[in-house]
């Protein structure tokens, strides 16, 4: 296997990404997933949403879902290392959990102050996930619960109004219809399946869907399984073909030109863009 410039310490099964490496993807991107980030050496550039701090070595930043953002070298050259959980909000439960209700009415601050002691808790977590120890889920989902709920009991964060025009019965279909779509997004599914598992006509809940999320059934669908190729162009060695399909593309053009649709480049390129780092060879265990 050839050394890649990034290290993430996955499974799919996991909703947990896991990272300690001292390269970070130095281009624009976003995912679906909330990132907390921990500078532990040097110091580094952030860009969030087209604006630019410096951050020194101790400082965290907490990233919501969809946010563009990147994290690069400073212009004297240093490098930086830094650890970062990388993670779904179902890691606190369904959607009817009082700790996912409470987490999702907060706003946690972008940049937050937490002691250095979950650094070394983080970098543990990057070894058992790498070396596969036994229990290592355990252990990841333990520090990543205790860093949000220092970051509450310490008041960072603000509660946010949540909204809802529509009634929580027609919230809750399009929930369970965007569950459903991430279980199954790797499998065949259409938009049919998906209104298949509602009490709604298809005509209706279509408007419904589009109207909550912004987007048609096809089109989330697509844009979520493009959010999930987009992890595996950074942070693994499949090639495109294999990353299509284990992603629930069929048809390798079709995976394209979706692809170009929502992140305005070719899977090639955007793979390409993930490569422009090199990872030094002499780094034992090719950890970083």
């Amino acid at each position: 296997m050839s050394e890649k410039n990034f290290k993430v310490y996955e499974n799919k099964d996991f909703p947990i990404g896991v990272f300690s490496q001292k390269a970070y993807l130095p281009t624009l991107h976003h995912h679906i997933e909330y990132e907390l980030f921990c500078l532990d050496e040097g110091k580094a550039e952030i860009v969030v949403d087209n604006e630019s701090k410096v951050i020194f070595s101790g400082e965290t930043f907490f990233l919501e879902p969809e946010t563009e953002h990147c994290v690069r070298k400073t212009s004297d050259g240093k490098g930086f290392h830094y650890e970062a959980f990388v993670f779904d909000v179902c890691v606190l439960g369904g959607e009817k959990d009082p700790c996912r209700r409470f987490f999702e009415s907060i706003r946690i601050n972008r940049f937050l102050t937490l002691p250095r002691s979950f650094f070394e808790k983080m970098k543990q977590c990057a070894d058992f996930c790498k070396n596969e120890t036994l229990g290592n889920e355990i252990f990841t989902k333990a520090v990543l619960l205790e860093m949000i709920s220092y970051i509450i009991q310490t008041g960072q964060y603000k509660a946010v109004c949540q909204v809802h025009t529509l009634s929580k019965y027609n919230v809750a279909a399009v929930d369970s219809a965007i569950l459903y779509i991430r279980e199954h997004y790797r499998e065949n599914i259409t938009a049919l399946d998906v209104m298949g598992n509602t009490d709604y006509s298809r005509s209706h809940f279509s408007r419904l869907f589009r109207k909550t999320v912004g987007l048609s059934i096809v089109e989330y669908i697509n844009k979520y399984r493009i959010e999930k190729s987009c992890v595996d162009l950074i942070y693994t060695d499949k090639n495109i073909t294999q990353i299509a399909l284990e992603n629930g593309f069929n048809n390798i053009q079709y995976f394209s030109r979706v692809f170009l649709q929502f992140m305005n480049c070719t899977p090639k390129q955007y793979q390409r863009n993930a490569q422009d780092v090199v990872v030094p060879s002499s780094i034992p265990g090719g950890i970083l």
